[in-house]
């Protein structure tokens, strides 16, 4: 399957910054390290390799967050690669969202594994493993329990606040006997997990197993101890929010907006049912923090430098959104001494069901004509369909000179009633005006069911006004077509930074 690729600033669905930075913008290159393209990755390699220290407690970690996995080889060989001072990881993460969230989650992890890929055949003395990051103390519950299915959000109450890792799956198992035709393995992994972080895991693993993902949950007490040192300098010390806030400021004088929020402390103190806020610091404090480390949570601004800090991490994939936030932090990374990751956009993708790719086609409609605007795109097929359209030139021009010959008189006669003429003359431009938008719906109505199916097409590939992969879930497709996930993944490219118009 061979994808129609259109350019990301023709799709009028993203914004400057990101635009800016896969054109490698100037402005921009103070804020990032290396552009992500091939030869980048050299001497990406060459920096971490010399700077990362931490593979056996990395690896030790994932052999404790495996436990009780029956391991596909591919996942078994990977955790094993991390070992090996020329294995390196290529990351994306997500939020534990319900049943995968949006498709996008399922293009942030293609992405990684094709990147992994591509990176093997060009430098095959090396291994890539490709990683997910489970954001499993994230607390935003409104964000993750939901998920979009043929045009009907389910919706899930979880019984639980905190971290959403540790949020138990209570009432899941009837959830899902409630969404049509769901597949067993989808249930099973909620209704035989005692929490989310656990059957995202599984759900993830059984998804992508075959293509060697290794799954990691930074809420680990192994991995946060790698991280004491950074802790304590942000709560004790205050050492990274002004570095951050000066970036994000130089960021806003090239005219950007700064994506995360700064604070003067960027840890939350994580309890088995509680995340709260850290702002303020004492002696008891940095006692806390050597003994227990892993009760101490990092926020938006501190979790890239605790990732790059316990993987040998080269590159982060990654959408818009979170990118932006990412060109505020070269700053912490330098202060550390920490090589700052490639920012590598992630794939970006919407599905053309076959039907309606053979109806725009009759119609003379490309694929990349859905992505303009709604008014547009109901022009162009008023021309397509070859819609006649009246205009009322002539009518207005006859009325513009009746209103002067009727000015003319008025005012030789009584001045004051000027504004009479004018007054007569604005009801007969609005009978008029209303009298075309009547006539010209006439004639659209001729074509009503004609138009009614192209538009209906375009509104399903963007529901509620926005990209397909920002609200529908894998299922609408995967019901169809269970293969959808390894056709996906053959036909994408990591290098390509484009939308990909797939037709499944």
């Amino acid at each position: 399957m061979k994808p129609l690729s259109i350019p990301l600033k023709h799709t009028n669905q993203f914004g400057s910054l990101f635009l800016d930075y896969i054109s490698n913008s100037e402005k921009l290159k103070p804020f990032f390290g290396a552009f992500p393209v091939l030869e980048s990755f050299r001497h990406q390699i060459e920096g971490k390799k010399a700077s990362f220290k931490n593979r056996k407690v990395l690896h030790d970690a994932l052999q404790k967050q495996y436990a009780g996995f029956e391991l596909h080889p591919k996942v078994a060989q990977n955790v094993a690669f991390l070992l090996n001072e020329n294995a390196f990881t290529i990351t994306t993460g997500h939020q534990l969202c319900l049943a995968t969230g949006p498709m996008y989650f399922i293009y942030k992890i293609l992405t990684v594994i094709k990147l992994s890929e591509e990176l093997k055949t060009d430098y095959p003395e090396n291994e890539f493993v490709p990683v997910f990051w489970m954001a499993t103390e994230d607390h935003d519950l409104e964000e993750i329990n939901h998920f979009h299915l043929f045009g009907k959000k389910y919706e899930w109450q979880p019984n639980g606040k905190g971290a959403s890792g540790k949020v138990k799956t209570d009432g899941l198992a009837e959830f899902f006997d409630n969404v049509p035709d769901c597949p067993k393995w989808l249930s099973d992994a909620y209704s035989e997990s005692s929490n989310l972080a656990e059957a995202t895991r599984k759900l993830v693993n059984h998804l992508f197993a075959e293509y060697g993902i290794v799954i990691v949950d930074g809420d680990d007490k192994a991995l946060k101890s790698l991280f004491v040192d950074q802790i304590k300098s942000d709560l004790i010390d205050q050492k990274y929010s002004p570095i951050v806030k000066s970036t994000s400021e130089e960021l806003e004088k090239k005219g950007y907006k700064a994506q995360a929020f700064v604070r003067e402390r960027n840890f939350f103190y994580l309890t088995e049912d509680s995340r709260v806020r850290i702002d303020a610091a004492n002696y008891e404090l940095n006692t806390e923090i050597e003994k227990h480390p892993e009760r101490f949570s990092p926020n938006v601004i501190l979790r890239p430098l605790y990732q790059e800090t316990i993987l040998p991490n080269l590159a982060y994939i990654g959408g818009p959104g979170e990118l932006a936030y990412w060109f505020q932090l070269k700053g912490i990374f330098e202060s550390e001494n920490v090589p700052f990751p490639i920012l590598f956009p992630r794939k970006f993708a919407t599905i053309i069901p076959q039907n309606a790719k053979e109806k725009l086609e009759t119609t003379e409609i490309s694929i990349s004509d859905v992505f303009l605007s709604e008014d547009q795109f109901k022009s162009l097929l008023l021309e397509k369909l070859q819609v006649e359209k009246f205009e009322f030139e002539n009518e207005s021009s006859i009325i513009h000179s009746l209103k002067e010959a009727l000015q003319a008189k008025a005012t030789k006669a009584d001045k004051s009633l000027i504004a009479a003429v004018e007054a007569e003359i604005a009801k007969i431009n609005k009978g008029v005006s209303d009298l075309e938008k009547r006539m010209n719906k006439a004639l659209e109505n001729r074509h009503e069911t004609e138009l009614n199916k192209l538009q209906n097409i375009r509104k399903k590939l963007f529901p509620e006004g926005g990209l397909q992969e920002r609200n529908d879930n894998f299922l609408n497709y995967y019901f169809k077509n269970p293969n959808m996930i390894s056709e996906i993944y053959q036909s994408f490219e990591a290098f390509e930074f484009q939308m990909e118009c797939l037709v499944l």
